[in-house]
């Protein structure tokens, strides 16, 4: 395992190193440091015991594990800092002129974090080693302010939190968990708004942000979540950061194996969910899953003190199955991994060191398919759909000190992730609305057939100057996402295309009146596209007196998103990001701070724009009146997986495969961008606690959104009389909604393209506003020397007219081309609540030593449910609709069928104003054993996620209207029905032995 047999000296020795650093800062103030990404820092002052600062001593670190040192030594103030010093335990000694090193004291670097210790030495020469007596918690780091958390393996493989950076950053304050999305919400921002970094590279999801690349998660030595006051050295984000560095190697060989197994029999189901009329909302009769994982390592030295290995074998396997709400179809999922991980550290001399970092996510995805009943249960197999998911991940890093002042570091890498979908028959996707609430019918298996490939290269140069009172961190960076995407739907021939049977609106433009009609869809996209950008930064660390430190940064970026032209559609240029944070000392011992900062946050275009947007992506729609039914009312299918169908009543061109970075993006784009304002308070609350408090306010100051223009450019053509020849009617820009709008496109065919300018008051699109103010309290400590507890309560309150780049609300999980501002109309009494909106959110965890061998671990939650919303269809000749809106003549909203924020009568229901889901409470318990076996370390872990297995609907129904026969309206019985519940208890068992 990780850590030592025994677990209480490794809390004692813990102990005592953060008593010391407490007692050291309280001791003197040194100058603030600037710290980096996948490092640690110490610093302090060196007295005598008369109070004197003393100069020229040097003061020595030793890593424990890998045997290098770094030294320091005291300027004229008695003041030392050690910049970048890889997370680990070191032992600090310290020397004067013609005296060999004393030992003084162990202590523990961590990521991200400021170590500070001064010890103290005596008039006659000889050093005096501090003493601690007591306990006391961590001190508090008056260099600087980020919010966040910081937790390394040993104490996560105590506590009940599973795998996965998520999991980590539901610990902490602010950071709420999505209800459709596999990331968080951080501060108010959507899941595709956040961060994630390993050992300095950016490791978010490549092609939508949303979380991080899958990681063998064995790997992972520290992880820090940074929700707030994040300095300039981080960008590309609007909500968080996610920031972890790698396990390495040491002086001693070290392997071991660990077998985790999440079995089904020890798992529990919730009960199906059933709508008025009987039919399943969620069906889990025949839910079931279960998780198996294996993870081998071997590490030690390659050249002792200087060169270490680790590498890591990973393979899992995860099934679960699951039947339709239809109650027709039977699947059977697996997903296998074989993922490894191997990193080297190479510490050429005590100031320079290189490591090097590989790893492969690669996973095989396989689905079963059966027909299945309540009665029998699971029947014929009707087919299976393979896919492949994962890539590669390379980086090198290289640290430098030149001086004790002056320090550079550099890294550079390659992130990879490539996907595939292979089916194993050619029939079309195939859906009824009209009889089964959109359920599949038919044999098929998969419906869209995609080919991705992603690559992320990365450069990044971090410079460090110390002068006197500042510390200069500066650098660039820069990154190229390389998109290489195909899609088209299944299917042979006339076949081919996504097929849906359901009750449509009048369309007039197409002269598609009002009626139940099959439709099928041919959706085709493809081509190579790339998403570039690059930054320079600047940041200050100034201690302005004993008490007071500024830090002060500045980030200047440029975005850019290119076509399948190879041209630029978007180019976000001069972004000026400033970051402050201003921390005061009150007493000047370290015992509290009171801190306040702001920034300004920007978030860039996704790669997933370049595929809606810029491969020539064709969207074509038929609308064919219903041929031969069923008895049951759903259409006959054919030999080729087709419904049967009558007439082409109407055909719909809604993208033509054109690519014109012209008219993709307004001529005058400005990028998505957020600011941030903290005021908070830190205080040593005797020897066992910290508390702290924090306000938070965040302000989405601009978005970028697609919008169809459509109905507003055909005004336009018809009051400066320039017909449109072109084949094109629906004009998807991406737009500052609230802001005027610029493009150019060629509507006559002249060969001179037509300037088209929209102004803010004639597109009516309301100002993106996303708000999020929060009252965060936070507490630490050890009430007892074997309990360990960090507990906080957030109030906060998320309002405005768009959630960011996703949708949680309608499960929309593509930044920045959700239905949000695709019309005006649809953003009719948008302004409410928003989906991250949790106004109460309590948290505490824990670990409890209940002897040498045993510890229990708790993870508990208890959040205020998010607001829910009525949507209905947008009723006719009213608010945008209405003229002399120039977006009545369409009212395009009513294609979308029950989208828009109105009750089934017509009546308006603003965003969020239809209750709260209940609260959500979330318990997770572990029981830890540990000891010694045949000169080896055995750790045997249980844990259950969702003790008492709540079954607390996280999604529901907020369709509020159905469409009778006879074309009226009516309440839907089925709105607030349970669509989606928090998950159902798992039993994870854990066995780890290592030598």
């Amino acid at each position: 395992m990780k850590h030592s047999h025994k677990i209480s000296h490794q809390i004692n020795t813990l102990r005592l190193s953060l008593l010391a650093s407490a007692l050291g800062l309280a001791l003197n103030t040194s100058a603030v440091m600037a710290q980096d990404n996948t490092s640690g820092l110490l610093r302090g002052v060196v007295s005598s015991s008369a109070g004197q600062q003393l100069e020229n001593v040097t003061i020595t670190v030793k890593h424990l594990e890998q045997g290098f040192s770094r030294s320091a030594q005291t300027n004229a103030k008695g003041e030392y800092v050690l910049r970048a010093l890889p997370v680990g335990r070191y032992q600090v000694l310290a020397s004067r002129a013609g005296q060999a090193p004393v030992e003084l004291q162990q202590l523990n670097i961590s990521l991200g974090q400021a170590q500070t210790f001064a010890p103290v030495l005596p008039q006659d020469g000889d050093i005096e080693r501090i003493e601690v007596k007591g306990a006391m918690m961590r001190q508090i780091d008056t260099s600087d302010s980020t919010a966040g958390l910081t937790l390394d393996a040993a104490t996560l493989d105590l506590m009940p939190v599973n795998t996965g950076f998520e999991n980590i950053a539901l610990l902490t304050p602010g950071v709420a968990r999505s209800s459709q999305f596999k990331a968080s919400s951080f501060g108010g921002a959507s899941s595709a708004e956040n961060g994630y970094f390993l050992n300095g590279m950016n490791i978010s999801a490549l092609r939508t942000g949303i979380g991080s690349i899958d990681l063998p998660w064995e790997a992972i030595s520290q992880t820090q979540v940074k929700t707030g006051g994040i300095s300039a050295e981080y960008d590309r984000f609007i909500g968080g950061v996610v920031n972890a560095v790698s396990q390495s190697g040491t002086n001693e060989f070290r392997y071991g194996a660990e077998l985790r197994y999440d079995p089904a029999a020890l798992a529990s189901s919730h009960d199906t969910v059933y709508n008025p009329n009987g039919s399943m909302s969620l069906n889990n009769e025949a839910s079931e899953k279960q998780f198996r994982e294996a993870s081998v390592w071997l590490s030690g030295p390659l050249l002792e003190d200087k060169a270490f290995f680790y590498a890591l074998f990973n393979p899992r396997r995860y099934q679960e199955e699951y039947a339709n709400s239809a109650g027709t179809a039977f699947t059977d999922y697996t997903k296998d991994d074989n993922r490894w991980f191997v990193n080297l550290d190479w510490y050429i001399t005590e100031d320079h060191s290189l490591t090097l970092t590989a790893l492969d996510n690669s996973a095989d995805l396989t689905y079963q398919n059966y027909k299945w009943n309540k009665q029998s249960g699971v029947g014929d197999h009707t087919g299976t759909t393979l896919s492949t998911s994962g890539g590669t991940l390379y980086s090198a890093r290289y640290q430098g000190f030149f001086t004790d002042d002056f320090s550079v570091s550099a890294t550079v890498g390659r992130v990879e992730d490539n996907s595939d979908t292979v089916p194993t028959n050619d029939l079309p996707g195939v859906w009824d609305y009209v009889n089964l609430n959109g359920e599949s019918i038919g044999d098929w298996t998969t419906s869209n057939l995609t080919g991705e490939s992603y690559q992320r290269d990365q450069i990044r140069l971090d410079f460090t100057w110390q002068l006197g009172d500042h510390t200069l961190q500066f650098g660039y960076d820069s990154e190229n996402l390389t998109v290489d995407y195909l899609e088209y739907q299944n299917g042979v021939g006339e076949a081919r295309g996504w097929w849906e049977y359901r009750t449509y609106t009048a369309i007039p433009r197409i002269n598609l009146p009002a009626g139940t009609y099959i439709r099928k869809r041919q959706r085709d996209t493809g081509g190579e596209t790339e998403v570039n950008s690059a930054a320079f930064y600047l940041q200050d660390s100034w201690q302005m007196t004993d008490t007071l430190v500024l830090n002060a940064g500045i980030r200047h970026s440029n975005f850019e998103n290119t076509a399948t032209t190879g041209e630029a559609y978007a180019e976000l240029k001069n972004q000026i990001a400033p970051r402050l944070q201003l921390i005061w000392d009150r007493h000047g011992d370290g015992s509290q701070k009171v801190f306040a900062t702001a920034g300004r946050y920007f978030q860039p275009i996704a790669a997933n724009m370049n595929i809606k947007q810029a491969s020539g992506q064709k969207d074509l729609h038929f609308y064919y009146k219903p041929g031969q039914l069923a008895a049951n009312g759903s259409p006959l299918l054919k030999a080729d997986g087709s419904p049967d169908i009558g007439a082409l009543v109407a055909t719909n061109t809604v993208q033509s495969g054109t690519v014109d970075v012209e008219r993709i993006a307004a001529q005058d784009l400005g990028p998505m961008y957020s600011d941030e304002w903290t005021f908070g308070i830190e205080q040593q609350l005797g020897e066992r606690y910290k508390g702290g408090a924090r306000l938070v306010y965040r302000d989405l100051k601009q978005s970028i959104e697609d919008s169809d223009l459509g109905p507003v450019v055909a005004q336009w053509l018809k009051q400066n009389k320039i017909k449109n020849k072109s084949n094109e009617s629906y004009f998807y820009t991406l737009i500052n909604p609230g802001q005027d709008v610029t493009f150019l496109y060629d509507f006559d065919q002249d060969g001179k393209k037509e300037r088209v300018e929209l102004s803010a008051t004639d597109l009516q699109l309301p100002d993106p506003k996303r708000r999020y103010l929060a009252a965060e309290f936070t507490l630490e400590g050890k009430p007892l020397d074997e309990l360990q507890v960090f507990a906080s309560y957030v109030w906060s309150h998320s309002w405005g007219m768009t959630e960011g780049l996703v949708r949680t609300d309608n499960g929309q999980a593509d930044p920045g081309w959700t239905t949000s501002y695709d019309y005006a109309d649809l953003m009719d009494h948008g302004y409410g609540n928003l989906p991250n909106d949790h106004r109460h959110a309590l948290k505490f965890s824990g670990i409890y030593q209940l002897s040498d061998d045993w510890s229990l671990g708790l993870v508990a939650r208890a959040t205020s449910g998010a607001p829910k919303n009525r949507f209905s269809i947008h009723p006719a000749g009213v608010d945008t609709c209405k003229a002399p809106s120039l977006w009545a003549d369409w009212c395009a909203s009513q294609w979308y069928d029950q989208a828009s924020f109105y009750n089934w009568d017509g009546t308006p229901a603003p965003r969020g104003s239809a209750g709260r889901l209940d609260w959500l409470y979330e318990m997770d318990l572990s029981l830890t054993y540990q000891t010694t076996v045949a000169g080896g370390d055995l750790t045997v872990k249980g844990t259950a996620y969702n003790l008492f297995n709540l079954d607390t609907p996280t999604r529901v129904n907020e369709i509020a209207q159905v469409t009778k026969t006879d074309g009226s309206f009516a309440a839907n019985p089925d709105w607030d029905i349970a669509q989606g519940l928090q998950p159902s208890r798992i039993v994870s068992l854990v066995v780890r032995y290592q030598f």
